[in-house]
């Protein structure tokens, strides 16, 4: 974790992007990386996501990831709520995540974001249940707020999952 203080919205958007990202078992560089618009997880709002981060740690040369399995277990129940099975493992988006960040070179806090989505099959708003899912991680350098005497607050609601009659 670095200690200086973050500049106003540099955790929301970085000054350049980075080198590349994860898509579906490849390391895609960033101008190359696209999606159709018409891909069903895009157009229809059914894509699920989890927000990592990572602290450099100055004294070991080396990136902490926090709690990566935890969030990676949390993005496949996600994806299971959705009706998406995925064809990777935590295992497999574990060595994933570890490949973009060593490959993207940060030696600074930074965010990653895994996020899936309906792929492959013509565009529409029925159920796509069981249709494997698409998987992308996106990373960037983002300084943390920790120890810059600056504080966050947050709240855990419950929910349960809407019935398939008011989203499809």
């Amino acid at each position: 974790m670095t200690n200086e203080k973050p500049k106003k919205d540099e955790w929301a958007e970085p000054s350049e992007p980075p080198k590349c990202l994860w898509m579906s078992g490849e390391m895609v560089d960033w101008e190359n990386a696209t999606v159709h618009a018409s891909m069903l997880g895009w157009s229809s709002i059914s894509m699920v996501f989890e927000g990592i981060r990572g602290y450099w740690n100055s004294d070991q040369e080396q990136l902490n990831i926090f709690r990566l399995d935890s969030h990676l277990e949390r993005l496949m129940r996600s994806m299971k709520v959705m009706r998406m099975t995925s064809p990777w493992s935590v295992e497999e988006l574990t060595s994933a995540v570890i490949d973009i960040a060593q490959t993207n070179e940060f030696r600074g806090d930074c965010y990653i974001q895994p996020l899936a989505y309906f792929g492959e099959g013509t565009p529409g708003y029925l159920s796509a249940g069981g249709r494997p899912g698409e998987v992308a991680i996106f990373s960037r350098k983002s300084t943390s707020i920790l120890g810059a005497g600056e504080t966050i607050t947050c709240g855990v609601s419950s929910w349960s999952r809407i019935s398939d009659n008011v989203m499809p």
